[in-house]
């Protein structure tokens, strides 16, 4: 905690924006963070699902995320305030970020949507001007079925419709827009099958990122204030493999 006390007070005091990332790794001490149908694929990913789906897993992660919330929160105590919080990293590559058995999308997106309730309520409760992110990759089209994995669309949509069924609340997006493929590096020349001008396009990168744009403009889409939500792009690299 000291090293992240020298860190964000040392932006904040340069007045830079601050956003943190919530990542649920293995720790032997603290089996109960980790999501029951995550339990039996233990080493086989960086990240796991957030246990909110058994209590003491939930009182785990609400204590957690107020206990930051309340460290990082103001400049008086010289230890730096986080403006942004991202619950999780890709949710939609499961295999890779988010790891749990795979299941139907809407008992998947379920389980994260209990995860992130909980980090939303204790996050605004102590610090409402926070904003929190759900985050999901460049594969928009192009990650369900023999991947194992999930569409960004599918799971952006389904998040979207539960979150409004059970109570509507100001999240927003973390997009992460790479190219397609990874290893080239020209944004504005894509390949054609795979980034496409349209709602349909197998990936959404800097290239066709006003698919995303106009998209998180409809009506369901807007926050409980009837904005269009923040869309924050959190991740992006470029390869040099091309010279």
């Amino acid at each position: 905690m000291a090293e992240y006390d020298m860190v964000f007070g040392t932006l904040t005091e340069k007045g830079i924006e601050i956003t943190a990332i919530l990542l649920n790794d293995v720790s032997a001490s603290y089996p109960e963070m980790i999501h029951p149908l995550a339990r039996s694929g233990i080493g086989n990913a960086p990240y796991y699902a957030f246990n909110a789906a058994e209590e003491e897993g939930m009182d785990y992660l609400a204590a957690i995320t107020t206990f930051l919330v309340e460290r990082y929160s103001g400049k008086a105590n010289g230890r730096g305030v986080i403006a942004n919080w991202v619950i999780g990293n890709e949710i939609n590559a499961r295999k890779q970020w988010n790891y749990m058995r795979h299941v139907d999308l809407e008992t998947y997106v379920r389980e994260y949507v209990k995860a992130f309730r909980i980090c939303y309520s204790s996050i605004k409760s102590v610090n409402s001007a926070s904003r929190i992110y759900i985050p999901l990759d460049q594969q928009w089209n192009n990650n369900a079925g023999s991947t194992g994995n999930y569409n960004a669309k599918d799971i952006l949509d389904e998040f979207n419709r539960q979150i409004r069924k059970e109570g509507n609340i100001d999240w927003g997006l973390s997009y992460h827009p790479y190219n397609s493929p990874l290893y080239d590096p020209y944004a504005w020349n894509g390949p054609a099958v795979w980034v496409k001008d349209s709602i349909t396009t197998p990936y959404i990168t800097m290239q066709n990122i006003d698919i995303l744009i106009d998209y998180m403009h409809q009506d369901k889409f807007l926050n409980p204030a009837g904005e269009v939500r923040s869309i924050s792009l959190a991740e992006i690299g470029y390869t040099s493999d091309f010279g």
